[in-house]
């Protein structure tokens, strides 16, 4: 079910500073839908217009063409209803250092008008991993314990949906760890859907269900993690280790498959259902085949196929008008 309708959306700035000249256009024709339940990753470059397509999601910048809905709910027209089911972190989360992690969630809960019971704010903290904290001061926190209170202030409300740019950045491999665990349980345990900007690729990898590759302002593709792994046709990298690579790359090579040597053992991309038939020809020529293994694709590879380079100039109009 969709949750998140992006229908051709555009938005462009005049450079700051500048009284003539062309716009920098940060978004462009964006077209995508967000299903509920899901985590998707927006992948791209700074620069490549990830943040702006998130505010234009909170309303927080109004598009210069299309329409954004949530739940039902055009974000231009009826933003109250439509942000009423959404949580959020743009920026790093705004706390005040001299209150503990629950002063903090309470003084939001306040701000919020909301009625958050003692046991709803514990189940919160638990979730996000900070109850042996969560009395400490603020200050007190790693940065990684940040983003973590920074999320917990973030769904109280209860959100359907959870907007998050670049919440892994500056975290150590620990904390990156843990963030994504608790992506997990937030799908997983409340069904959040979740939206994750982000340029580090390896980590959306093992996070989201699908992912948006996202350069010059345009959606260069939507793939799902099946796709992104292994494709949408019936071929498949494999790394097979054999007694004889040198003799297995020839024989491969007689059958006009193209294979290369790496890591001592012979990778090369094949029709899954002809797999066996080569393994077969590599026992008949008294080739002992240790392993045969089947490879994920790269999302690092995968974005490069589909994304295009960006000019620094455009980089630094995009990201001054972000601010």
């Amino acid at each position: 079910m969709r949750l998140i309708e992006i229908n051709d959306v555009s938005k462009s700035y005049k450079p700051k500073g500048r009284k003539k000249g062309a716009t920098v256009t940060a978004v462009s024709h964006v077209d995508m839908d967000i299903e509920e339940g899901e985590i998707l990753g927006l992948l791209g470059a700074n620069g490549a217009g990830k943040t702006t397509l998130i505010k234009l999601m909170l309303g927080l910048v109004n598009p210069d063409s299309g329409n954004i809905i949530i739940g039902g709910y055009d974000v231009s027209t009826a933003r109250e209803k439509a942000l009423a089911q959404v949580g959020a972190i743009v920026e790093a989360p705004t706390l005040f250092n001299d209150f503990s992690g629950m002063e903090n969630l309470k003084y939001y809960a306040r701000l919020q008008g909301s009625d958050i019971s003692e046991s709803r704010l514990s189940s919160i903290v638990s979730l996000v991993g900070l109850t042996d904290r969560i009395n400490d001061k603020f200050k007190t926190y790693s940065l990684g314990m940040r983003q973590r209170l920074g999320i917990a202030q973030a769904i109280m409300h209860r959100p359907k949906v959870l907007l998050l740019d670049e919440p892994t950045n500056g975290l150590d491999p620990d904390g990156i760890s843990q963030m994504r665990e608790l992506f997990l349980n937030l799908k997983n345990q409340l069904g959040t859907t979740i939206v994750i900007s982000s340029h580090i690729l390896g980590e959306m990898q093992q996070t989201c269900d699908r992912v948006a590759f996202m350069a010059n302002g345009e959606i260069k593709a939507v793939k799902s993690m099946e796709e992104v792994n292994y494709g949408v046709d019936s071929m498949r990298k494999f790394a097979v280790e054999c007694s004889d690579l040198q003799k297995a790359e020839g024989l491969v090579a007689m059958m006009g498959i193209d294979a290369s040597v790496r890591n001592n053992a012979l990778i090369m991309i094949v029709d899954q259902a002809k797999i066996g038939d080569i393994v077969k020809m590599f026992v008949q020529n008294d080739i002992v085949v240790y392993t045969v293994n089947k490879l994920k694709r790269s999302l690092e590879d995968l974005y490069r196929e589909v994304s295009s380079g960006q000019s620094e100039s455009r980089y630094k109009e995009v990201k001054n008008n972000e601010q």
